[in-house]
């Protein structure tokens, strides 16, 4: 059987050996294979560390209260400002999935937002902020607050925090993309 963990391609830091691996890190191996680059990767981290991204990966994606085309609207716009193509590779199928159009993903990529509905512009001018200047101005701010409650707001940064720091550890590692994309987020 071929080790699930080692990838066809050479990456900056190499994957963990699945035999130095925690047993809580073994199990989740077992559990998905084949299991996505970045997943592996991300076992290189010390075992509390992969913990507390997984679990916010996780609400990321599961337990948001924004929409499926919130989410991925703003995951692309993070990738794009990121320049992170494994994240591109797996998110513009995965905002078709969720039923953005070619014209609000090419949004994400060009910044021009003129296409987007007045939530959305808001969203994708608050992550543009919040990647390039830490934190958006008074009025993008005053903007998304006229779409979304505050809990919602504090959930988008914490989701653009959360690709942000999976754009780098992407970066940083080298990771090739997976064949094949994701289309879905069900498994």
């Amino acid at each position: 059987m071929a080790d699930p963990i080692s990838p066809p391609v050479r990456t900056r830091i190499p994957y963990p050996d699945p035999e130095t691996l925690s047993e809580e890190k073994r199990e989740v191996l077992a559990k998905f294979n084949p299991m996505l680059n970045i997943m592996r990767m991300l076992m290189v981290a010390p075992d509390p560390f992969w913990r507390g991204q997984r679990a916010l990966g996780r609400s990321a994606v599961v337990d948001t209260t924004i929409s499926d085309q919130h989410r991925e609207l703003l995951v692309l716009r993070v990738a794009y400002l990121s320049k992170s193509d494994y994240e591109l590779y797996h998110h513009l199928p995965l905002g078709k999935t969720a039923g953005l159009s070619d014209a609000k993903c090419e949004a994400m990529r060009t910044g021009d937002f003129a296409v987007l509905d007045e939530p959305e512009r808001a969203l994708a001018q608050f992550v543009t902020e919040t990647v390039l200047d830490i934190a958006p101005g008074d009025a993008t701010l005053a903007a998304m607050r006229t779409h979304f409650p505050d809990p919602q707001i504090m959930e988008v940064v914490m989701i653009v925090g959360y690709y942000m720091m999976i754009a780098r550890v992407i970066a940083v590692s080298g990771i090739g993309t997976d064949e094949p994309a994701m289309q879905s987020w069900k498994r």
